[in-house]
């Protein structure tokens, strides 16, 4: 009787979970909650835990143009901070990771 109260459990919890970005573009759409083009910051802390949880890059990195809200092009931007961070950084075998202050290079792009 357990097995079944616990899974029954299990899904009534789970009935109830916001649905989960299936990758990092798909992101923008959901947490962009008003529709209005951009996501603000209390729409990425409502959102951020949607979203692959591993190596997301901070909002204020992300507010590139610093007016407190991200558009697709810096939501784009952000997804390659979160591949070179995420692809090179994550066994980096020193405190301080190349990839980390320079997203743009070619070789922080590849995935490992």
């Amino acid at each position: 009787m357990t097995k079944y109260w616990a899974a029954f459990v299990a899904v009534m919890l789970l009935s109830g979970t916001p649905a989960v970005a299936a990758g990092w573009a798909d992101g923008f759409k959901v947490c962009d909650a008003d529709g209005s083009g951009t996501v603000s910051r209390s729409e990425w802390n409502a959102c951020e835990a949607k979203l692959d949880p591993q190596m997301n890059p901070t909002f204020t990195t992300m507010d590139t143009d610093h007016n407190n809200s991200v558009d697709e092009a810096e939501w784009a931007a952000g997804e390659k901070f979160k591949t070179a961070i995420g692809n090179n950084c994550k066994e980096s075998t020193s405190s301080w990771c190349a990839c980390q202050s320079h997203t743009e290079k070619p070789e922080c792009q590849k995935s490992n």
